[in-house]
């Protein structure tokens, strides 16, 4: 691909690129190591908001309970952020038309909305138990520092990237250039 492009171009596509695997892998990070502490805040508050309910139960049940919830809520997090790894892994791929027609996805789940989706698990087992869903407001509350790689570094990254690789994509498309595929890819796509 890299002969087929204006060098300029190719050079602004792999500066963003790095660009947002780096913030990339700072969001995976977080996830990985402040998601579930922030969850787990949640719950506390989310058991001290039916005092009573709390008060009925045997210390025995609420340390499992509590177990429970932690186990959720770290494996909804480790979850969350192997899919983030599987994701910026498809940025490293050279052919850029296949990325392009992914990029709207990888957008869509680096938002705040999905990453919040983390806690269900933990909302069930709350619900189960009778008392109320965790509220996670936005990502400052996983941190301050959270936010501002989520909502302003990453995004601006992604945005550019984004419409780099569109570019690059029309350019291909217009030199009438297609991307060599793996041998591997041209023998199976012989088969069929």
């Amino acid at each position: 691909m890299a002969s087929n492009l204006d060098p300029g171009l190719l050079k602004e596509l792999t500066e963003a690129k790095g660009d947002l695997a780096r913030h990339g892998v700072v969001i995976v990070r977080t996830v990985e190591t402040e998601l579930e502490p922030a969850i787990m805040a949640a719950v506390k508050d989310s058991l001290e908001a039916s005092p009573r309910k709390l008060e009925d139960m045997k210390e025995s049940d609420l340390d499992e309970l509590l177990r429970e919830l932690r186990k959720a809520a770290m494996g909804s997090a480790k979850e969350l952020a192997g899919l983030y790894v599987r994701l910026l892994g498809k940025l490293g791929t050279e052919y850029i038309g296949d990325l392009v027609k992914e990029l709207e996805g990888i957008g869509q789940l680096f938002r705040w909305e999905r990453i919040s989706q983390a806690a269900k698990p933990v909302d069930d087992i709350l619900a189960r138990e009778g008392f109320g869903p965790v509220d996670l407001r936005g990502p400052s509350d996983v941190s301050e520092s959270f936010k501002l790689e989520l909502e302003g570094k990453w995004t601006p990254a992604f945005e550019r990237f984004k419409a780099l690789a569109d570019r690059t994509a029309e350019q291909l498309g217009k030199k009438g250039m297609s991307e060599p595929r793996p041998a591997r890819e041209r023998k199976n796509s012989r088969k069929g």
